[in-house]
């Protein structure tokens, strides 16, 4: 007898034939099969990665940066993040693709569009968790300028625009230069406190057009506009200051800006965009005579143009010679001293300077600190997601060194690696080379701060492997003798003030 309800299926239920059953394994099959294949090619292979033996914490960051990091994934990724560029101006998590070919970095639009500085974060289960106590720019700027003034020392305080309040075309806004809300406010702050604060806006908007005043694939301005800021800088300084006979060499170049390296395209940018060509004024002839009245603090916006691991160097180029510090000396018709670290012009450029000889800090009569705008407006959480961190730095008593200055030339430390700091994805960052903090213990029970190169070109060095609880040789040096080093980013979660800092040249892992 023929079962009545043999062909009354439910609404629930779905029937898949034998073909598409068929159908359904060969495409789990390829996906199994795929990853497995791409071991053939030798470029997708997986690097060899040493995994933390320390903490649940650190082996499981070590674990999810792996996944992230697969060759054949990120493959896929760049692909696709070619194509929705190309196609649909679709941007990342860092890079927003505007208009005409303009890009914005994310948080310099978060500067703009945020709440400010002097915003206080509520209280909230759901905030994200943190391992320091945030502290506002501006009162660390007031204090920075007080410890100053007791040694009669002058600061200068000099934020830089960011693109989005001079260049907004790419936003298909209405061509305007606008300070935001927050700015004024800081200004009538720091002038209350009695610092010397200049106002770029002028000089930028006088520079034209907006391809005229920033770069459209960078996060930084054009050398036009660095030139002329320098000069109303120095001017600032020192109303009488005179050019020194140093004649600019006009210099062509070329290259991708840092924000088509955030978008992390490699060999594809070329397909997505075309090389963004300047002319550097270098300028090979530095004035003359003692750097140590003036010394100029600054992050990438003093760098660019001078450090090649910013663009626009050439292959074996070491410095370019046309970047901010070059200009405002000759501006200023006389040497300075330059303490400029990539992403770090809210504490590390301090941290720097305050480790300086006793007998530099005694000579020094003006401190010039050029930073972008954006760590000084964002509020906390943006800017603890774009690893801004604002501390107070004491500055030694005038009786006493600052530090004890290492002797020149490579030293061995054998010891323990007791703390790191974290790296994160180089992909996601600003810079395209950052060193990190470690902590030695030596033999002996004494503890070495150590520098080591986190990355390059946006790729981890072996150093990033480095494991908490293991004894290592190392090959040291003075921070201060490794100019690429000093110029690179920071990534600094330790905060160590009483140790002096040294950079490892070399390490060897123990047995």
């Amino acid at each position: 007898m023929k079962n009545p309800e043999e062909h009354d299926w439910r609404e629930d239920e779905v029937r898949v034939g034998r073909t598409g059953q068929w159908l359904a394994l060969a495409v789990f099959l390829l996906f199994l099969l795929v990853p497995a294949a791409s071991l053939l090619v030798p470029s997708l292979r997986i690097k060899k990665t040493v995994v933390p033996t320390g903490s649940l914490r650190d082996r499981r960051t070590a674990s999810e940066q792996l996944a992230k990091t697969l060759p054949l994934l990120e493959q896929w990724r760049r692909s696709d993040q070619a194509r929705v560029t190309a196609d649909l101006g679709i941007g990342n998590a860092k890079v927003f693709v505007g208009e005409a070919g303009w890009l914005y970095y994310r948080p310099d639009l978060e500067a703009i569009t945020g709440k400010g500085p002097d915003h206080v974060e509520p209280a909230s289960v759901a905030r994200e968790k943190t391992a320091t106590v945030w502290q506002p720019p501006l009162p660390v700027i007031c204090d920075f300028a007080a410890q100053l003034a007791s040694r009669g020392i002058r600061l200068v305080f000099v934020p830089v625009p960011t693109k989005p309040m001079v260049c907004r075309e790419g936003l298909g806004l209405e061509a305007d230069v606008s300070p935001p809300p927050a700015w004024s406010r800081v200004a009538k702050h720091l002038a209350a406190a009695g610092i010397c604060f200049v106002d770029l806006f002028p000089v930028i908007e006088a520079r034209g057009p907006d391809h005229e005043r920033f770069l459209k694939q960078d996060t930084h301005w054009s050398p036009g506009t660095m030139e002329e800021s320098a000069a109303a800088v120095a001017a600032a300084v020192s109303p009488r200051s005179a050019l020194s006979g140093s004649r600019p060499r006009p210099v062509p170049r070329k290259g991708f800006g840092d924000l088509v390296g955030m978008l992390d395209l490699e060999g594809r940018a070329k397909r997505v965009f075309a090389e963004e060509e300047v002319t550097l004024k270098k300028l090979s002839n530095p004035p003359a005579g003692d750097p140590g009245k003036v010394v100029l603090l600054g992050d990438s916006f003093v760098n660019v143009f001078e450090d090649p691991a910013l663009g626009f160097g050439e292959e074996g180029e070491t410095a370019i010679g046309a970047g901010f510090a070059s200009h405002f000396a000759a501006a200023l018709g006389r040497p300075v001293q330059t303490i400029a670290i990539n992403g770090g012009g809210a504490t590390a450029v301090r941290e720097a300077f305050a480790r300086l000889p006793a007998d530099r800090l005694a000579e020094v009569q003006t401190v010039v600190w050029v930073i972008s705008a954006r760590d000084v407006l964002l509020p906390e959480m943006p800017a603890r997601r774009a690893r801004i961190e604002w501390r107070s730095v004491a500055l030694p008593k005038t009786e006493t060194s600052s530090s004890v200055t290492p002797a020149g030339g490579a030293t061995e430390v054998v010891g323990m690696l007791v703390e790191r700091s974290e790296i994160g994805d180089p992909s996601q960052t600003p810079y395209a080379e950052a060193v990190f903090s470690t902590v030695f213990r030596s033999d002996d029970g004494a503890e070495h701060l150590v520098f080591f190169w986190g990355f390059r070109k946006r790729q981890f060095e072996p150093s990033a492997a480095l494991e908490k609880d293991r004894r290592y040789r190392l090959r040291v040096r003075p921070f201060e003798e490794n100019a690429a080093a000093n110029r690179a980013t920071r990534l600094d979660d330790l905060f160590r003030p009483d140790l002096v800092p040294v950079f490892a040249e070399s390490f060897q892992p123990i047995p």
